[in-house]
């Protein structure tokens, strides 16, 4: 359900590029997208990552028009800084396990080749 008791469709945007800005309010506007599309879109992030700040920015805007209490200010801002959290935590894990496949498969190669070289010198030697 959206953040105010009506269910959004969950767009798939993760491969367009995002500001930071933008990223807020597509969280906003579509809380039930799942952590992956999240990461994805984080990925894409264009410039510096303010969320937080458009994030605080974004409500205190609607705290001016009294469209949320102070409480709920304080609440919805805990929660997306733990969603925030979470989404760089993710993104920083699967960017680590890009580069350890990349290292393995790289390596790996390697190894094959040594092994190969290692066989060629072992018949050599029986003869």
């Amino acid at each position: 359900m959206g953040l105010f008791g009506r269910k959004k469709k969950i767009k798939d945007d993760s491969n367009t590029e995002w500001t930071s800005f933008e990223f807020v309010q597509h969280l906003i506007k579509y809380p039930d997208t799942s952590d992956e599309n999240f990461v994805r879109m984080y990925d894409n992030l264009l410039g510096e990552d303010n969320l937080e700040k458009d994030l605080e920015d974004y409500w205190k805007q609607r705290l001016e028009e009294s469209f949320i209490s102070q409480e709920e200010f304080k609440r919805i801002k805990k929660e997306f800084n733990q969603r925030f959290k979470k989404i760089r935590k993710l993104s920083q894990a699967k960017n680590k396990t890009e580069d350890i496949a990349k290292w393995a498969v790289t390596n790996t190669e390697e190894d094959d080749r040594t092994t190969d070289d290692d066989k060629t010198i072992d018949q050599n030697f029986k003869d």
